[in-house]
C-alpha cells in the first residue's frame, strides 16, 4: 500500500470555502478539489493520503480537508492548523478532532512575526495534541529545527513530524555539515521526519549520488520506521502527480523493499492508523 503523507486540496468553490491568502495576494497555485485528487492518486497508485491544511490557502479555516476526509474516510484523513499563540488553542483542536474527525494538527511558523516553537504560550496546545493522542506536523524554516528540542524532551508522548524536513539546504556535499540539527534529533523516539517532492528534488539537483548518501545516512540515523514520503503537491506543481510519485520511486529504488514500505506507507500508516 503505498500512503501519502503530504498533500493539499484546494476547492474550487470559493463561495463555501472562501480563501484566506494572508500575506499571499497573488493567490493559491492551483485548485485540487478532492475529487480530482482522487483520480490523480488512482492513476499514479496511491492508496490512501494524508490531507494537510493549506496555510497558503486557507489558513485557519479547516473546513474543506475536514470535509473531503469525511466524505472519503476509506481514502483521506486530515490534518487542521490552529493558530498555535492564541489562549484558546486547545479548544479548537478539541472542536477539530471530536467534531470535525480530524486526526492531525499542523504548527505553522510562517507567521509575522514568526512563531518560535519553543514558545511556552504553545506548550498548552502541545499537551492538548498529545492527550488527544494525534500527531503534529511542523511546518517551519530549518534555522528553528533546535529549538524542538525542548518540545519532544517536556512532551515524550507526542508524536512530532517536522514537514519537508524543515526545508533543509542540502548542497554541501554528501558530509550534509549543515544537517546536524536534523539529526540531532534521531535521539527522541517521538521525533519522526517528512521528506517530500521539495526535498528530493534539492537531493537531484546537488549533484550525482546525494540522495543515496543522503537517505543511507537518514535510515542509519532515524531508522525507516520514522520516516514517510509526501509530494506537497499540488504546493510543488512542476511535474504530474504521477510524476512526483514515480520520482521518488526512482530515486530511493536503490533502499531495501522493506525500508521502501515503510517509507512509502507503513510510518504513515503507524500514525494514522485509521487508513488501513
Amino acid at each position: 500500500m503505498i500512503v501519502e503523507s503530504h498533500c493539499h486540496i484546494i476547492s474550487g468553490d470559493q463561495r463555501n470555502y472562501p480563501r484566506d491568502l494572508g500575506s499571499n495576494p497573488a493567490g493559491w497555485v492551483r485548485d485540487l478539489p478532492a475529487e480530482e485528487f482522487l483520480n490523480l492518486m488512482s492513476g499514479a497508485g496511491v492508496d490512501r493520503a494524508v490531507l494537510v491544511q493549506a496555510f497558503g490557502a486557507y489558513r485557519y479555516d479547516n473546513s474543506y480537508v475536514a470535509k473531503s476526509a469525511e466524505r472519503y474516510p476509506d481514502r483521506f484523513v486530515a490534518v487542521c492548523i490552529i493558530d498555535p499563540m492564541q489562549p484558546d488553542a486547545p479548544e479548537k483542536l478539541d472542536y477539530c478532532v471530536n467534531q470535525q474527525g480530524i486526526r492531525g494538527l499542523r504548527v505553522v511558523t510562517w507567521t509575522e512575526p514568526p512563531t518560535m516553537l519553543d514558545d511556552p504560550r504553545i506548550s498548552p496546545l502541545w499537551q492538548r495534541a498529545a492527550e488527544l493522542r494525534i500527531p503534529v506536523c511542523v511546518l517551519t524554516t530549518f534555522n528553528q529545527v533546535p529549538r524542538l528540542r525542548p518540545v519532544l524532551e517536556r512532551f515524550p508522548e507526542l508524536r512530532l513530524a517536522l514537514d519537508h524536513l524543515g526545508l533543509l539546504g542540502l548542497g554541501d556535499g554528501p558530509a550534509h555539515r549543515a544537517a546536524e540539527p536534523l539529526f540531532e534529533l534521531a535521539r527522541f523516539p517521538n521525533f519522526y521526519g517528512k521528506f517530500s517532492s521539495w526535498t528530493i528534488g534539492s537531493l537531484v539537483r546537488s549533484g550525482k549520488n546525494v540522495c543515496v548518501d543522503f537517505f543511507h545516512r537518514l535510515i542509519d540515523a532515524f531508522g525507516a520506521d520514522r520516516l514517510m514520503w509526501g509530494s506537497n503537491f499540488p504546493a510543488s506543481n512542476e511535474r504530474s502527480y504521477r510524476g512526483f510519485v514515480e520520482l521518488a520511486q526512482e530515486q530511493l529504488a536503490f533502499l531495501s523493499a522493506e525500508e521502501q514500505r515503510w517509507l512509502f506507507g507503513e510510518t504513515a500508516l503507524c500514525l494514522w492508523p485509521t487508513l488501513r
